[in-house]
């Protein structure tokens, strides 16, 4: 039996998801205050329930769990009042006892694996992958995420929920949604699949997203229906959901999700754009509606060429779509398409063009690939003023982390979108805050007859800025501790991602040439950003926890102007 008493405040909430894992005649879970038992589980089944319970006192509160004959996924207390400021606690079971991580002890928390990075957001514990309901209220930033609290695998979406003031700096939240029905128990998949935020004009906040109803097939057969769902005043639970969209337009196929919502106020109706396929071709649809309620399929806003369909593109995914001085950009990820001359999958696009009267006119152009690295995926953008950000999922399915790690999934930086002088999409870093930076040094006048070598704290992620004139070729090999290596090169135009026994040189971009270029490293996560963010990539080498050393080779008629070397405090760090 564990056992743990805290301090706690009339009001407190606790969210628990147990299991039982044997027989018992003693509660699984019981919360004591005064010398009496106030609250207990005494049964349970042998799947994952959900409790919740709210205490009304301010006596010290006695937690005890029966570990032999209970399993906790996922156990965390919060005040709605607080929560803003604080966050949820975390209640975690070690070998003798039950210890709350709240705020103030993140940082240790994830500084326990050395493949946890410091930049990046992931969750504290459990699986996440995209990004949803992404929204600035008032001056906070809202986070949600597809989530799954009982496994470091994936399984029946929720979702998962954190808030900053600068993008970086992040609280948890509770979990916000959660499956309509308890797919464990039916041993089913599906649930709370992606979605987006829109805030009315009067300040309202609501939240579009896809339920994938029981399913037991992840390729077919299943149905998909998309609901609203209205936050309570604190942003901490739903205060009600309802399906607004059941009904499939002909041709369309099981695949119907991903709802992107917004008002257009010169015509006075809401737009809703869907991922889907049409007669087995990916396919981005748009629906219409004067009142957010009653929706009516409007036309196919775009539609693959059969080439992706036969490749493997089963749908489109996650779609995006918004205006940037002007010009409209369409985002559209491609399941399951694999690229034949390089063998990369899943890769995300984007294509401009103009949106008059409810048309989306494509720009005469191919469509652009986003990240090169394609460990990039789910993009979400928000608009934030006058300006344009977003994060996506920062993995691909193609590895897999340690079965020993907590967790699994990491955001991407959060990412400034604008266009260039070519009307390609840029994505710029946002770059982390003042507060974040340990150390700025400025090598440039050590770069010498095409060499320059940087030494790097292991323990620390950091950020490499170069610029120059006349670059024709560079070689940048970021080395491990124990020979672990990646590199960035650039040859013959060609701007690679590469990792020995890792990739074959497939992750590259064509690049007329360099001006400006800069990479972040952080425990293995590699960004890179070339001229301004008209190229980026995007790779997770989970074989390189620590880099220590940094060699630059380039071509000796080049003129390095900057070499700036920024490294970076834990965004956990209070």
């Amino acid at each position: 039996m564990k056992k743990l008493t805290l301090p706690v405040t009339s009001g407190m909430k606790f969210d628990i998801w147990l299991k039982r894992s044997r027989e018992n005649s003693s509660p699984l879970l019981q919360f004591s205050a005064g010398g009496e038992i106030i609250y207990a589980i005494k049964k349970a089944a042998d799947y994952h329930q959900y409790f919740t319970y709210t205490h009304y006192s301010d006596q010290p509160l006695t937690i005890e769990w029966d570990e032999d004959a209970a399993d906790i996924s996922l156990f965390y207390y919060w005040l709605s009042e607080t929560l803003a400021q604080e966050g949820v606690t975390f209640l975690i079971s070690d070998t003798h006892t039950l210890y709350p991580v709240g705020r103030s002890k993140m940082v240790d928390w994830y500084s326990k694996e050395s493949l946890r990075p410091a930049l990046h957001f992931s969750p504290f514990i459990n699986w996440m992958n995209d990004p949803n309901g992404l929204c600035k209220i008032d001056e906070t930033y809202h986070l949600f995420y597809q989530y799954y609290p009982h496994s470091t695998e994936w399984g029946p979406m929720h979702w998962g929920h954190a808030a900053s003031e600068d993008l970086y700096h992040w609280r948890h939240y509770p979990v916000f949604l959660q499956p309509e029905q308890n797919l464990e128990a039916l041993g089913a998949t599906g649930g709370a699949f992606s979605g987006t935020a829109f805030q009315e004009r009067d300040g309202k906040l609501r939240f579009w997203f896809t339920e994938r109803l029981p399913a037991y097939d992840l390729y077919k057969g299943y149905r998909e229906v998309q609901k609203c769902a209205t936050p309570g005043p604190w942003l901490d639970k739903v205060e009600s959901v309802k399906q607004v969209l059941s009904e499939l337009p002909a041709g369309v196929g099981c695949d119907f999700r991903d709802p992107k919502v917004w008002f257009d106020g010169e015509k006075n109706h809401y737009f809703m754009l869907l991922g889907a396929s049409v007669d087995g071709d990916p396919a981005a649809l748009l629906f219409t509606s004067e009142d957010s309620d009653e929706w009516t399929f409007d036309h196919v806003l775009w539609r693959a060429d059969s080439h992706f369909r036969e490749h493997g593109g089963r749908c489109v995914e996650c779609p995006d779509f918004f205006s940037i001085n002007g010009k409209w950009v369409l985002i559209i990820g491609i399941v399951g398409y694999t690229e034949p001359q390089t063998g990369r999958h899943n890769l995300l696009y984007a294509q401009t063009g103009d949106f008059n009267s409810g048309r989306f006119t494509p720009d005469d152009k191919p469509l652009q690939t986003l990240d090169f690295g394609t460990d990039f995926y789910a993009l979400q953008t928000f608009r934030d003023g006058q300006q344009i950000l977003g994060f996506a999922w920062l993995y691909n399915w193609a590895s897999k982390k340690s079965a020993a790690s907590v967790y699994s999934g990491e955001m991407s930086l959060p990412r400034r979108f604008m266009l260039n002088n070519h009307g390609a999409l840029c994505m710029q870093p946002l770059l982390p805050p003042e507060a974040c930076v340990r150390q700025r040094t400025d090598h440039h006048q050590a770069c010498q007859n095409g060499l320059l070598h940087l030494s790097v704290d292991r323990q620390q992620s950091f950020s490499l800025k170069l610029t120059g004139e006349d670059i024709s070729r560079l070689l940048l090999t970021l080395n491990g501790e124990t020979g672990e290596q990646a590199e960035l090169c650039y040859a013959e135009n060609w701007l690679t991602l590469r990792a020995e026994c890792h990739d074959e040189g497939q992750y590259g971009a064509y690049v007329e040439k360099i001006e400006t270029l800069e990479l972040f490293f952080d425990a293995g996560i590699v960004e890179v950003f070339a001229n301004e963010g008209s190229h980026c990539g995007t790779r997770r080498y989970f074989h390189l926890s620590y880099c220590n050393e940094l060699t630059l080779k380039y071509n000796s008629s080049a003129q390095i102007t900057t070499a700036r070397l920024t490294q970076y405090r834990s965004i956990w760090e209070q």
